[in-house]
């Protein structure tokens, strides 16, 4: 049985979870963990499951615990709202938890960039642990970059889970701010060091050769280069 997990949080799911949870509908159960979506995002939710779960954390690692207490399944997956499954990704897990080879899966995210899939730079390639047999999934640590703990072995998957990362500047802007308080107290309890204007500047020149040049994000052409200078 495969419990299949979707967050809700943004105001502007209400035109993204709609075809997410379309995208799960093979899955034997959906659980849907609300982090304080506004009523439409819910009442989207609400069509496909009653099986809604308020969590009221800022915490990632302490939501996507919480969702696994909250799941029937033996198999977990874990989905973000602006993420679909594709029709081979479905199928090809429903085949491989007929006679599974690992206690973990990773899946291959296909990312696109303000409407545009991206196959250089951070972006990719990028797989992501998210399939989890669910005794084998210990815990998840990280209050914003969360990460699984797993007892045993993970496989990657080669077929796409399709990822609409920021779909314009905007929305790019508003979640940097809404995390912005959150990191700057997780690394002033870091006793990060203090922030002095060179080190600005070579945090940013450090990023922009990254991404641009040394991972290439310049081949992405405009997309490229609006990443690399806003991250």
């Amino acid at each position: 049985m495969v419990s299949a997990v979707v967050f809700i949080f943004w105001p502007e799911e209400k035109d993204l979870l709609d075809t997410c949870l379309k995208s799960l509908a093979w899955a034997d159960e959906i659980v849907i963990i609300d982090n304080g979506a506004p009523k439409e995002v819910v009442d989207i939710a609400k069509k496909y499951t009653q099986k809604i779960f308020p969590c009221e954390t800022k915490d990632f690692a302490q939501r996507h615990n919480f969702a696994k207490e909250k799941c029937a399944g033996d198999w977990l997956l874990y989905v973000d709202s602006d993420e679909r499954v594709s029709v081979a990704l479905a199928k090809r897990i429903k085949e491989k938890l007929q006679a599974p080879d690992a206690e973990g899966y990773m899946l291959n995210r296909v990312n696109y960039f303000l409407g545009k899939e991206v196959h250089f730079g951070e972006r990719y390639p990028d797989y992501v642990t998210r399939l989890f047999k669910k005794d084998s999934l210990k815990n998840w640590i990280g209050e914003i970059h969360e990460s699984s703990v797993v007892d045993g072995a993970i496989v990657k998957l080669t077929e796409p889970l399709y990822h609409l990362t920021h779909r314009d500047i905007y929305s790019m802007v508003e979640k940097t701010i809404n995390f912005s308080e959150h990191e700057a107290l997780l690394r002033l309890n870091a006793k990060h060091p203090p922030i002095v204007w060179w080190r600005l500047l070579r945090v940013f020149t450090t990023e922009f050769w990254n991404r641009i040049v040394k991972l290439q994000g310049w081949r992405e052409g405009t997309e490229g280069w609006i990443d690399g200078i806003f991250q």
